[in-house]
């Protein structure tokens, strides 16, 4: 036995092994971000179908749709989890927008604006498409 021998890695095994690490995380990390801003998607919609909730209570109690989400008793205009703020653009005795912008983390999303009205969701142009609502 040779008891003098070097036990280790040679320096060709290391660069092999960080190269593999590194195109592993070029392809990973952009699939996560994916993930991450699909699953924050979820957040707007919820808060969008809770304000057309609140809506359809408040009209059935007033002649028109109420003009602020104040008037709903929100104490906040931001989504649950944070990453949308909502606003109502417009609102009238037949129908109302509700707008939900995405902010912080979530304002690369391609996605963009999500908005509903008195009928569901809105895909206008501007507007979250149903691929993003369906997403």
């Amino acid at each position: 036995m040779d008891r003098n021998r070097v036990q280790g890695f040679s320096l060709l095994e290391l660069l092999t092994a960080l190269a593999i690490v590194a195109i592993l995380a070029t392809i990973t990390v952009p699939s996560f971000s994916g993930l991450l801003d699909k699953s924050r998607r979820s957040d707007a919609m919820s808060a969008l179908w809770q304000v057309q909730l609140a809506q359809a209570r408040w009209r059935s109690n007033n002649a028109r749709y109420a003009p602020s989400l104040a008037a709903l008793g929100w104490a906040s205009a931001l989504s649950p989890e944070g990453y949308y703020q909502l606003r109502i653009s417009e609102a009238g005795a037949a129908d109302y927008i509700i707008l939900a912008q995405p902010q912080a983390a979530q304002q690369n999303d391609s996605c963009g604006v999500f908005a509903m009205d008195a009928n569901g969701p809105d895909y206008s142009e501007g507007y979250a498409s149903a691929v993003c609502w369906n997403r």
